[in-house]
């Protein structure tokens, strides 16, 4: 954040699937700042609320030179143009116990993965990530992207999810 402050033009963030209030509790965020800064993370003002807020305005995609699609995870089930994304309105709560459409679609865009292998064709169940067997979290095949690029005029997918 402090490259984004220094440098406005130059760096830009996007939200990643632990750019989450459940996901920073979880994982030990909350517990940092209330040992660190002696503070109750319950508390509206305090550090760890306003660092998730601040997540919750961040863009989940960019476009660079009208080509390549920057975001977390990938296009999952539901992600199919990018009209869909520039509809997601901000802030932007992520919820884990997905019940409906939006909610999904932002569960794709920040948690899916792409298939193991070049020959998983379609939408394929992500055991390892949804343990559980929910079908949230899904892996997508080749033949998603290819249709994904060219329904958007793309021709790269970049994500940073691993």
């Amino acid at each position: 954040m402090a490259l984004k402050i220094k440098y406005p033009t130059k760096i830009h963030l996007l939200r990643g699937n632990h750019e989450d209030k459940w996901i920073n509790n979880a994982f030990g965020f909350a517990e940092e700042c209330n040992t660190r800064l002696n503070e109750d993370p319950g508390e509206p003002e305090s550090v760890f609320n306003r660092i998730n807020e601040l997540f919750d305005w961040l863009p989940l995609a960019a476009i660079i030179e009208d080509k390549i699609v920057c975001l977390h995870g990938g296009i999952g089930s539901t992600l199919s143009s990018l009209e869909q994304i520039e509809a997601i309105q901000r802030p932007l709560e992520v919820i884990h116990e997905v019940s409906t459409p939006e909610q999904q679609l932002v569960v794709d865009i920040l948690w899916s993965d792409p298939t193991d292998n070049d020959q998983e064709l379609g939408i394929q169940p992500n055991f390892i990530r949804d343990p559980n067997g929910t079908g949230n979290i899904v892996k997508f095949g080749p033949d998603r992207v290819k249709q994904f690029l060219e329904n958007n005029g793309m021709s790269i997918i970049l994500r940073a999810h691993e």
